[in-house]
């Protein structure tokens, strides 16, 4: 992990209002789960909705909440995501949304590229984007041991970061 990325989600957290964790992925394509395991982490933890943050596992049509995450009108977005970032397996890093397209995010990344765009339009919040490398997307195998571990380090990173802002 970046030790410079829980200083930088922590200053995101503390200077936005409101805040949307958006976890994206297929359950079906082994490491490409990363992002939903994550945000369902959080949900056993906090709920889905909290005064200051929501949380949402949007799969592989993220699109399904933009109504949602529009309406509850946050300053921040973090998206977690899996992808291919020629990294360790397991390595998880914050990459800028507007590169979204130069890495493989699997099926839903033309949605969420759209969903992104419709929402910096209506809303204009900021988007923050972390990034866990996959192994592998074989279908409907269990996630790997690397990826596992990155999604329990990325889960206790936005628990405690959660508890410190609510």
């Amino acid at each position: 992990m970046k030790t410079d990325l829980k200083k930088i989600v922590s200053q995101k957290l503390k200077n936005s209002k409101r805040t949307v964790i958006l976890g994206v992925g297929s359950d079906l394509m082994q490491d490409d789960a990363a992002g939903i395991l994550v945000t369902e982490n959080l949900k056993k933890k906090f709920g889905e909705e909290n005064s200051d943050f929501r949380i949402y596992s949007g799969y592989t049509t993220p699109e399904n909440f933009t109504k949602s995450i529009a309406d509850f009108n946050p300053g921040l977005i973090i998206i977690i995501d899996a992808a291919d970032l020629k990294l360790p397996p397991g390595s998880y890093t914050n990459i800028p949304y507007e590169i979204i397209m130069d890495y493989s995010l699997g099926t839903h990344k033309l949605s969420l590229i759209l969903m992104i765009k419709y929402l910096k339009e209506v809303i204009n919040p900021e988007f923050f984007v972390i990034a866990i490398q996959y192994k592998s997307l074989e279908f409907n195998k269990k996630i790997t041991t690397e990826v596992k571990t990155a999604i329990s380090k990325v889960s206790a990173l936005l628990k405690q970061l959660l508890l410190k802002s609510d």
